[in-house]
């Protein structure tokens, strides 16, 4: 625990001396904000947005995860191009678990965020158990963005360029809600599918058990690799 709050001192000071980093810190405030007064506002002006609301859910608990990731990755690639990772090995604590404690912060961090949307955004119904479940699992897109740029950046332009790319791609599945086309189903290989998913049971019917424990197995087998890759291009 000494050593999660160190190294998560450490990284919020070095998120609130980058004006970039910093800004995006206040992303999930502007998020709630959204949901909970914008979209309740707009679909009294506007009926047809209210049957999206589970929609609109989803893609704020998504980006509020994102944003953490791409803080995570960032922090990253600038201990990559100042070689703190090779100074690492010689370091009381290993690499391995320097790299796990920094995500664990942003996972933390993440849960307690779209616990908040889950629950205190209103636009769907959900029992707060669930809703824990779910801000768990949407949380793990944090982990997963900040591995993704990390290990496939060389610098942190090519973090930037590349993290736009990777959190398109997590968008995708959201697509099948727009258009009716059964080959949008093989978006199922991308882990934010599943999260999806399980918001949709809850909100249209569905079997959210089986949604979520798929999600879980996909996001698990993803990290896994993920983790092996930035293990052998960054150590």
């Amino acid at each position: 625990m000494k050593q999660l709050l160190l190294i998560s001192h450490n990284d919020f000071r070095i998120t609130f001396r980058e004006p970039l980093l910093k800004g995006l810190l206040f992303f999930p405030l502007i998020a709630l904000a959204i949901v909970k007064l914008l979209v309740p506002y707009l679909t009294e002006l506007y009926p047809i947005i209210e049957p999206y609301h589970p929609v609109i859910l989803m893609w704020a608990c998504m980006q509020s995860a994102t944003m953490f990731g791409f803080i995570s990755g960032f922090l990253f690639l600038e201990e990559k191009d100042e070689n703190v990772f090779s100074a690492l090995r010689v370091a009381p604590i290993s690499a391995g678990t320097f790299v796990l404690l920094r995500l664990a912060a942003g996972v933390m961090i993440s849960i307690i965020v779209n616990l908040m949307l889950l629950v205190y955004g209103d636009l769907v119904a959900i029992p707060f158990g669930k809703a824990l479940l779910l801000a768990a699992q949407y949380s793990l897109i944090a982990p997963l963005l900040a591995l993704m740029t990390a290990t496939f950046a060389r610098n942190k332009m090519e973090g930037l360029a590349q993290f736009k790319i990777f959190n398109l791609v997590l968008n995708l599945p959201i697509l099948r809600y727009f258009l009716d086309h059964s080959a949008l189903e093989g978006f199922a290989i991308i882990p934010t599918y599943w999260s999806f998913r399980s918001v949709e049971a809850i909100a249209y019917g569905g079997n959210f058990w089986l949604f979520y424990t798929m999600g879980l197995a996909v996001y698990a087998v993803v990290l896994f690799v993920l983790a092996r890759v930035f293990e052998r291009r960054v150590f």
